[in-house]
């Protein structure tokens, strides 16, 4: 591809992790004071149709990651798109807590199918020395897709069914988008399905990012979920909570420079530097709930920690699978949701016996302790 179509997949690419990622799977916990209220949902609950979304994604992360490598890229990605539109609507229309639940699980998988495939897409169209930085800009959309949600939702104020309306339309718009971006196969060099190589799912270099990758999906999705529920009832200031958002989704955008970061310091360094943020944020939260300039210096650390550090395991994947790019970074981001679905389960019940603030503090504390886990110097040197 030439460098306008490189630029034309990127911003594509970006606009449909935002809906995907941003959007489908992350924003629940934005709307949950208002949604728990509506429903009058308890503690347990929520964390099951939290974990819904995580469990989505596990049930398609393997599905986009084998139809991208047997088939072709663009088809998992724009069933994602349409797996977004049809589980937000299903959120916005919800009657009843078992179809809030249902558009939970359903827009949950949307990413799974969306985003492995684009690690196809960028091996195989761009240049390898563009690859990092298409890649960092295609997955800082999360933070796009998050900062949009938050302005959104003031305006609806408690009206959480209006926002997810208006997320689904333009779920479906950003998907014909990408049906007019993404590249079709090319028949001449590709002439029928390839077999899927599981057998390199045990590279040993690859252990220490599978384990990284759930842990620090546990860690992460107790922020995500209960961040907002633990502001909202620590200030008593929705307002305060959906600012806070916002902060969180703008930090995310500055996961575009990941590539930068990686090639410069070097993969050990950048990512015991990421563990250590992304830990102190969530840990320290309900000690700063008591200044604005705290809350919104953990939202910035965590947005931005969390962005760069999605971006890590990424091209950490991504040079060790060469061979089949979607089928490792599948199973790396399968890892990374399995624990974020692992996580609010787990919350849900922890919560009434130990609350919110001691939630937090053992949650930080344990993504920290990921900083001492020692990288391979193989696998760093595929690295470039």
């Amino acid at each position: 591809m030439n460098r306008n179509q490189t630029r034309g997949l990127t911003a594509a690419g970006l606009a449909i992790v935002a809906v995907t990622y941003g959007l489908a799977r992350y924003c629940f916990g934005l709307f949950l004071p208002d949604i728990r209220q509506e429903f009058g949902l308890s503690s347990e609950l929520i964390g099951l149709i939290a974990g819904l979304s995580y469990m989505g994604y596990l049930a398609a992360t393997f599905t986009g990651s084998w139809l991208s490598t047997v088939f072709e890229p663009r088809l998992p990605i724009l069933l994602g798109g349409i797996a977004a539109t049809v589980g937000m609507g299903l959120i916005a229309w919800s009657p009843t807590p078992a179809v809030l639940a249902a558009g939970v699980f359903v827009a949950g998988t949307s990413p799974g199918l969306a985003y492995p495939p684009f690690s196809d897409v960028i091996v195989r169209h761009t240049e390898a020395s563009r690859q990092n930085v298409v890649y960092a800009w295609i997955n800082s959309g999360t933070g796009f897709g998050v900062a949009f949600a938050g302005p959104l939702a003031l305006y609806a104020g408690g009206d959480w069914r209006l926002a997810w309306l208006v997320f689904a339309a333009l779920a479906l718009a950003i998907t014909f988008w990408n049906a007019l971006a993404l590249p079709r196969r090319n028949v001449h060099s590709e002439t029928g399905p390839r077999a899927v190589p599981l057998r390199i799912l045990m590279d040993r270099t690859a252990r220490t990012l599978f384990v990284s990758a759930f842990l620090f999906g546990v860690v992460t999705a107790v922020y995500w979920t209960y961040a907002v529920e633990l502001l909202t009832m620590l200030t008593g200031n929705p307002r305060d909570a959906v600012l806070f958002w916002i902060v969180l989704g703008i930090a995310g955008v500055t996961g575009c420079f990941a590539g930068g970061l990686v090639n410069r310091w070097g993969l050990g360094g950048t990512y015991r530097l990421l563990a250590i943020l992304v830990g102190a944020s969530v840990g320290t939260l309900p000690l700063l709930v008591e200044t604005r300039i705290g809350i919104y210096l953990s939202a910035a650390c965590f947005g931005a920690g969390f962005i760069v550090m999605t971006a890590l395991l990424g091209m950490w994947s991504m040079r060790i699978f060469r061979a089949a790019p979607s089928v490792g970074f599948g199973f790396t981001f399968f890892l990374l949701s399995l624990g974020q679905g692992v996580g609010p389960v787990l919350s849900g019940f922890l919560i009434p016996v130990t609350g919110h603030s001691m939630l937090f503090f053992a949650a930080g504390l344990m993504c920290c302790g990921l900083a001492a886990v020692r990288i391979s110097d193989a696998a760093a040197a595929r690295l470039p």
